[in-house]
Formats: C-alpha cells, structure tokens, sequence
C-alpha cells in the first residue's frame, strides 16, 4: 500500500513546474479561473543565483497547480493512491488527487484562502517559528504558558512550528532555548498560521465550501486535523475549515497510515520536505519524491518491478 504526501507553504522553489507536462492545460484553467499568469511564476528560474520570490497573493495556488500536475503525472501512468495525505494547504492537492475536488473547485478555494489569511494576518499580526530538537510535549508546554503562542504544526517528534503574535513568539523561543532546543527558526511567512488568529480567514473559507461540491475520494484521505482517515464528504468540509486554526498533526497522521497498513510513501510536489519529516516519524516506511515527469516514470517503474521496495533515495 502506497500512500501519497502533498506539502504545502515552504516547499516552493524555482522553476518548480518545469518539468510537469501536465500543469500546462492546468495554467491555462488557473488563467481564466484567477487572471494569472501561474505558468510564469512555476517555470520561471532567476539568473542571478537567488532562490526566486512567489507574489504573496499567488503562492498558494501555485503550489496546489504544481502539485495537482506532478499527481497528474503519476496518474496518466496508471498509477493511484491507496491513502492520501497534505501538509496544511496540500489537503487540497490530496482531495483533487484522489477524485474528492474538481481542480477548479480546489483552485478557487486555495486562491481564497491564501488572500483570506493575508487579510487576517494584517487584523492579528504575528508569524511562526520552528523549533528543533526539543519534545513536541515540552514546547506545546511552553506555549500553553504564553498569551498569544500556539503550537501550529507537529511535524515529527523533535521538530514542532510554533504560531502567535512577534511579542509572544520571541518569549516562546527564549523558553524553548533554556528548555534545550537545538534551534529555533523564524519561518518566512507572513501569517500566524494553524491558530486561533486565523478565524477570520477560516469563516471566509467556511462559506465558500458551502457552495462546493467535495465527493467521496477513491481513497481514505487522513487529515491531519484528527490524524484519522475519512472519506464522508460532510466531514471532509468540517475538518478543512478547522485545519486553519488547528494544529497541523503530521507525524501523528504518519503514523496512524503506517498502522492501517501502508507500506510506502511518496512526496507529491516541488520539494522534499515531507520525506525528511518521514524519515524522522516513520523511519521504518520507505520515502521517495515525485516532481516531475521524469521522477514520475521512475517511479512507476520501480513500482512495476517491486511495488513494495520503494527506497527512498531522494529523501532528506
């Protein structure tokens, strides 16, 4: 059993759509959709040795254009999930993979939701940081402490991301380096995410799904609101609009797909993040990555030749 992983904000790059056949007729939809150029900002690569910039407003569904086309790849081969899982804003490229959301249903929802938690942010200004090498339990501790601190994403036993106002984050990060991390990062975004400052943003998202249809997906899909599997639409709808205050149980939801019996996993979309999460919670569960057409093929042929000794050559 394979499940697939879709990750969300943090894992765009450069160029990243290069190499995906499939995001053309994609651009071309997300163009009439959202009157813009997503095909420039995917494929493009600076010439100046930068890592590029995505325009705030856009980032979102060019990650979830991205990451429907490599799904695409793997699916135009034949090939499908058995399980399905997204990190924050990959539920939504998860859904669509597994036949759960329309791509222009989910396209306008990310669009919606990246602008929302924009205007949120400006009402409840705050950011994230990440926190390395201390238990997941010790800095939900801490931030349990604080007024204004949350934990925001439980990404593997040592690495959790912690979301509130610049005050209350710079009191947590100080509390989690005398509590023994190794590190503590302030991410590049420019929202408090997971937590209760994005209500805002979560009723706006709330109302929109009211007029979408969500299907049942041809796959269990496991949020990571509950780390459980689900394939009732209804609750699909509940537990998208709580995953935008409720923290991101990722390693959690790992392990509970290693429990049902998955035996592999790959990371579809630009990056590597998830494997090396992966790597940390279920080191036991082989991880590759999948990002473009060529990864796709590979990976379809690993799979005919043993479907279930996928090594994770690419995870990092």
């Amino acid at each position: 059993m394979i499940a697939w992983m879709f990750p969300g904000q943090g894992s765009q790059r450069p160029g990243m759509a290069g190499g995906l056949e499939a995001c053309g007729e994609l651009f071309e939809i997300a163009a009439e959709t959202l009157d813009a150029d997503l095909a420039r900002i995917c494929t493009a690569r600076p010439t100046n040795g930068s890592r590029g910039s995505f325009p705030a407003d856009l980032l979102q569904p060019a990650l979830y254009v991205t990451a429907t086309g490599a799904s695409r790849a793997l699916s135009n081969r034949g090939l499908c999930p058995d399980a399905v899982v997204g990190h924050s804003l990959g539920e939504y490229a998860a859904l669509t993979a597994a036949g759960a959301l329309a791509f222009e249903d989910g396209l306008r929802l990310v669009s919606l939701r990246g602008r929302a938690m924009l205007s949120a942010a400006r009402r409840n200004p705050g950011g994230m940081a990440a926190v390395i090498g201390l238990d997941t339990t010790a800095v939900k501790g801490i931030c349990d402490g604080i007024d204004g601190a949350w934990v925001a994403n439980l990404n593997s036993p040592t690495q959790t991301v912690m979301s509130g106002t610049d005050e209350a984050l710079a009191q947590a990060a100080e509390a989690c380096r005398v509590a023994g991390a190794r590190r503590v990062v302030r991410l590049e975004v420019p929202v408090p995410g997971h937590c209760p400052l994005m209500e805002p943003a979560a009723l706006e998202v709330r109302t929109l799904l009211a007029d979408i249809r969500v299907k049942e997906p041809i796959c269990p899909f496991y949020s990571c609101v509950d780390a459980q599997p689900h394939t009732d639409p209804a609750e699909i709808k509940t537990l998208l609009v709580a995953a935008m205050t409720s923290s991101v149980r990722f390693f959690e939801t790992l392990t509970a797909i290693r429990a049902a019996g998955v035996t592999s996993l790959v990371e579809v979309g630009p990056a590597r993040v998830l494997c090396g999460l992966a790597r940390t919670s279920v080191p036991d569960l082989p991880a590759t990555s999948v990002g473009s057409d060529a990864e796709a093929e590979a990976f379809r042929l690993a799979s005919t030749k043993a479907p279930d000794a996928l090594a994770g050559e690419r995870a990092e």
